[in-house]
């Protein structure tokens, strides 16, 4: 506009106005926010699932432990909830996640919930039953750690692609669940051999 009439800069020119720019520097943030999440090397799937599903189930007994004022019970079923979780609760699942892929939305969150309360009543009654020959609190507990493992199952399957983009959390979580099931062990041993 001013550069049509010499003499004249912007500053003297009344209708040349330079509109200030208050989402500048929020866009400038977003975008530099963008760079850093593409920068970051996400935590491996599989590792992000299980940390996601097993924290689930752990966080599950951690109050009826604490309620019940034996917090060591919560450290003892470490061992077991991570074990079951590697040995029965991860294959269904992978092989659940890829059959569901092409499912309508809704149905395999739903899914994923009755296949981790099978897993986890199934095992349960199950341990129960052979450890103490089955009863009515082998029910109750099996129908607990149903509800935990299908909690975790549909925790995992929401959470996993979201979460693995902060490996330092996913690592970190992994290890002290890992510890955890080691001073499980630890607990285990210093029971049978006392």
């Amino acid at each position: 506009m001013a550069e049509d009439r010499p003499g004249i800069t912007p500053a003297d020119d009344p209708y040349e106005f330079d509109w200030p720019d208050d989402a500048k520097e929020a866009r400038a943030a977003e975008r530099e926010e963008a760079v850093q999440k593409a920068a970051v090397k996400p935590a491996p799937l599989l590792l992000t699932a299980l940390v996601i599903g097993i924290g689930m189930v752990l966080a599950f007994i951690l109050p009826v432990s604490i309620v019940a004022g034996a917090l060591t019970f919560w450290i003892s079923m470490a061992a077991p909830v991570v074990l079951g979780g590697l040995v029965f609760g991860l294959l269904p699942a992978v092989l659940l996640e890829r059959v569901s892929r092409g499912w309508r939305r809704g149905v395999p969150e739903f899914a994923f919930i009755a296949v981790g309360f099978l897993v986890g009543f199934g095992w349960t009654w199950f341990a129960v039953a052979f450890f103490d020959g089955g009863s009515e609190f082998g029910i109750r507990a099996a129908v607990f750690m149903g509800t935990a493992v299908a909690a975790g199952y549909l925790a995992a399957r929401q959470w996993t692609d979201a979460f693995r983009l902060y490996p330092r959390y996913v690592y970190t979580l992994a290890g002290l669940i890992g510890l955890l099931a080691v001073v499980s062990v630890v607990n285990y041993v210093l029971f049978i051999a006392g």
